[in-house]
């Protein structure tokens, strides 16, 4: 018998390997019993909040959604005559009022499971287009807004539970709810710190709360529940200014928060999750379409007198520069060597001197899903794939950046100090636990797979036209 109801919760920030580890030591008991199986996954690049949230969603990447990160800019809208620009796309930042435009920056032609489920709710989830019950759309700003001053994330969290119970007693079909706390106490202090471990262990006590109620009413046999996360998240302990040290280049630079009332501008810095970059610079004229319409390719970024690419690669702080020729094929370039990626029926593979992700010998040409095998137990699990999918975006950068562990990209306006930072390709980052009460292959698992999965299992048809596949 088919279930009739998804609960998801999405425990932003969750860590897959502090997450199994919590579990062999009992310390997430109601989990354990509840939900039983436990799997490793990989999410979609970049690895932050928001844009991560979207494969679960509507089973297709950040790139193909083209929110390509919670920071961007819209270079042809920018380009446009002044009179005819969209003020409130030219750029982006879903960090504060502007997390309300996210649904609207979505592709308009990709459903939502909320669109496709009719009977849903949503909680605490700024991606909510297609929702027909969204009773947190406004008060979660205030939530966020008043954990953000007292740094109580436990009050926000035993909020979502609260919420949950109530939801529930409606019988949704699908209900999605984010839980924040693990994601704010490890920027506040690190992954590993007790506040941060007390988040899993409160989450741990709202699934045993959930479980008794849907027992006591009856819903439990057709109820299905996954716990997932949109990232993990690695301790930082040095910062690196991106748009500082591109302005000593001799490049003015915009970059939020100073983005008001800006013009002749060279570049243009966004910054996701500290752990990751879009770069953008105007093209001067080299070919008949200058400014800002179009992409600035690798090949011409190689050759700027000002040694851009060269600049960055030579800082500790980034680990990966990744950027698209003229061909539409992406160059990856680290310390380590450069690659070249680019996708036909399979992904073509090819490397120049060393790996730069310092994977084992892959063959040149593989499949979408055997990248996905081959380097899911790697430092970048997934990271062809991930970089094509981003760069589908057209408003992804003309470089992408990549933190070296232990680093982040953004320093002086970040406040109050993140002690952890996320949304790189690094394993630290990319890899989420995937927690159910149903079993599911024993094979390696993407963020986008759930969203098929659901429908799968609620008897629903999956559209045709997206990155994931279904578990069912």
């Amino acid at each position: 018998m088919l279930p009739n109801r998804v609960l998801m919760i999405l425990a932003d920030g969750a860590r897959w390997d502090l997450f199994r580890e919590l579990i062999s030591q009992g310390r997430l008991p109601h989990i354990a019993e509840a939900l039983p199986h436990l799997y490793k996954g990989v999410t979609a690049f970049p690895s932050t909040t928001g844009p991560a949230y979207m494969p679960y969603l509507t089973g297709c990447y950040p790139g193909t959604c083209n929110v390509p990160g919670i920071r961007w800019f819209d270079r042809k809208e920018y380009a446009k005559p002044l009179f005819f620009r969209k003020p409130l796309r030219k750029f982006r930042s879903y960090v504060g009022a502007e997390t309300f435009f996210i649904t609207h920056d979505m592709r308009a032609d990709i459903p939502t499971l909320f669109d496709l489920i009719p009977n849903s709710r949503n909680i605490f989830n700024s991606v909510s287009r297609g929702a027909r019950s969204n009773p947190t759309w406004f008060s979660r700003i205030w939530h966020w807004y008043y954990a953000h001053l007292t740094d109580h994330w436990r009050l926000v969290d035993k909020a979502a539970g609260e919420k949950t119970l109530a939801a529930l007693k409606d019988r949704p079909e699908f209900l999605f709810v984010v839980f924040p706390g693990i994601d704010e106490h490890s920027h506040l202090s690190s992954p590993f710190h007790p506040e941060t471990v007390q988040s899993y262990i409160d989450l741990d006590l709202a699934i045993g709360q959930i479980t008794r109620q849907l027992k006591k009413t009856g819903g439990w046999e057709e109820t299905v529940i996954f716990i997932v996360s949109d990232h993990g998240l690695s301790k930082t302990d040095n910062h690196l200014e991106l748009h500082s040290l591109l302005e000593k280049a001799g490049i003015d630079t915009l970059f939020y928060p100073k983005v008001v009332f800006r013009s002749g501008f060279k570049a243009a810095c966004m910054i996701s999750g500290n752990g990751m970059a879009h770069l953008y610079f105007k093209n001067e004229g080299a070919r008949p379409v200058g400014g800002w319409r179009e992409k600035t390719a690798w090949e011409e970024l190689s050759q700027r007198k000002d040694r851009i690419i060269a600049r960055l690669l030579e800082r500790k702080e980034i680990d990966l520069i990744a950027g698209q020729k003229a061909d539409g094929s992406i160059v990856v370039r680290s310390r380590r060597g450069e690659a070249r990626i680019s996708l036909a029926s399979n992904i073509s593979y090819t490397i120049r001197g060393s790996d730069p992700f310092g994977y084992p010998p892959l063959p040149s040409q593989i499949s979408d899903r055997e990248s996905l095998e081959l380097t899911f137990k790697t430092d970048y699990p997934d990271a062809l794939a991930q970089l094509l999918q981003i760069f589908r975006s057209p408003r992804s950068g003309d470089l992408i950046l990549s933190a070296a562990k232990g680093h982040d990209l953004r320093w002086h306006y970040e406040i109050p100090e993140h002690k952890s930072s996320h949304g790189s390709l690094h394993w630290e980052h990319m890899q989420v636990p995937i927690v159910t009460n149903v079993p599911l292959p024993d094979r390696p698992i993407r963020s986008v797979d759930i969203f098929p999965t659901v429908l799968s299992l609620l008897g629903q048809k999956i559209p045709g036209t997206i990155d994931g596949v279904s578990l069912a």
